[in-house]
């Protein structure tokens, strides 16, 4: 089987939404898996070293330049597929949907999947996250056709599929819900607390201190203007309320950062290092503006902001999320959490046990969700 990916670059999300994904199928399955990843020209020698150092049978290639000539890359896919002898593609969104499509109507490929990863015309029209006007103009038509005809769905969360039927008129029957499930990295059991209180101490934290982590960046889907003002009147009435900043970019205009700097640790560190800092932490922050993107996203900063235990601080209309919260008890709607304190080591764990069970690869749950689509 092919693993087909277009335009995405190597990230904590790539490891494990894709590269995890890809192991995972071939230990379950007994599948082997060729993961064939078309990227930027402008950065392909790194994407490729740091690809093929994570996932050995992997094809790297390089993508024709500017994504409305995103059908050119339809020649390189042909050799790859006609050498390859593997006649499933698994197609990661849109437009790679749409690649294998195309060699199905050739005979190269019997059965495409289509990994459908959000809304995508939605986060064109809501956040402009490609400026050019033709593949706007067309994403609706690319959309549609990755759905029709695919000959199995993947949506990660119900509000999507319920999406899909508002905007299509679709009505998916060989499909699975699997939300954005956690990377090998955060699925284990949490460490001792005295262990975690060492971490959190390690960071310059005292025991009573009540800490915050917000991971992300402040693009647009992510809403960063509502964070920071919640933020500022937690720590204004808090003087134990301390933040982990988890971004390569902090915020250029931030009342937290401009008036609270001191109390703000900002890290960017590697996939396989995020864990020991949300260890450290009492509350993920998972805040964002209502829109359709996020009311049919599924943040895979939830299930990692779970799996290490934190309760999680959330938007009304977060995907599945939201209601997941509500009956789980593992959080507060942010509108309603104003008084906070430290969690207890009980509630961390029986967070990280929801987070195993619900979003494990090596869950029933998930793995039956896998298990179907193979059926299909």
């Amino acid at each position: 089987m092919i693993f087909l990916t277009y335009n995405d670059n190597y990230s904590g999300i790539y490891k494990s939404q894709v590269i995890d994904v890809c192991s995972f199928i071939e230990n379950e399955f007994n599948e082997k898996v060729k993961l064939v990843a078309f990227v930027s020209m402008r950065n392909y020698s790194g994407q490729k070293k740091l690809i093929k150092e994570n996932y050995q049978n992997a094809v790297v290639l390089p993508m024709f330049p500017k994504v409305q000539f995103w059908k050119m890359n339809i020649f390189l896919l042909f050799f790859t597929c006609l050498f390859s002898g593997s006649r499933k593609i698994w197609a990661r969104g849109p437009f790679a949907c749409n690649l294998a499509i195309s060699m199905k109507k050739i005979g190269l490929a019997k059965k495409v999947l289509f990994d459908a990863r959000g809304a995508y015309l939605a986060e064109l029209t809501e956040y402009d996250v490609v400026q050019n006007e033709s593949v706007k103009s067309s994403i609706s038509f690319i959309e549609k056709k990755a759905l029709t005809e695919s000959d199995s769905q993947l949506a990660v969360s119900a509000k999507l599929a319920e999406w899909w039927k508002d905007q299509y008129d679709f009505i998916p029957v060989n499909f699975s819900i699997i939300p954005c499930t956690l990377s090998s990295y955060f699925s284990s059991l949490l460490p001792p607390g005295k262990e975690m209180e060492e971490l959190k101490k390690a960071l310059g934290f005292s025991k009573d201190d009540i800490v915050l982590v917000y991971s992300g960046s402040s693009a647009g889907w992510q809403s960063f203007n509502l964070v920071d003002d919640y933020l500022y009147t937690l720590i204004n009435e808090n003087r134990n309320l301390k933040i982990i900043f988890l971004s390569d970019t902090p915020p250029v205009q931030s009342k937290v950062f401009s008036h609270f700097k001191e109390r703000v640790i900002t890290k960017w560190v590697q996939p396989q290092e995020v864990r020991n800092l949300l260890l450290a932490a009492d509350y993920g922050l998972l805040i964002r503006e209502e829109s359709i993107t996020n009311k049919v996203a599924s943040p895979v900063k939830f299930a990692e902001y779970l799996s290490c235990g934190l309760q999680i601080i959330i938007s009304e209309g977060i995907g599945d999320f939201t209601d997941f919260v509500k009956s789980k008890n593992c959080g507060f709607i942010y509108t309603d959490a104003n008084k906070l304190v430290p969690v207890s080591q009980v509630q961390k764990e029986n967070n990280n046990k929801l987070a195993l069970a619900h979003f494990s690869k090596r869950s029933a749950e998930i793995r039956e969700g896998y298990k179907k689509l193979f059926n299909a």
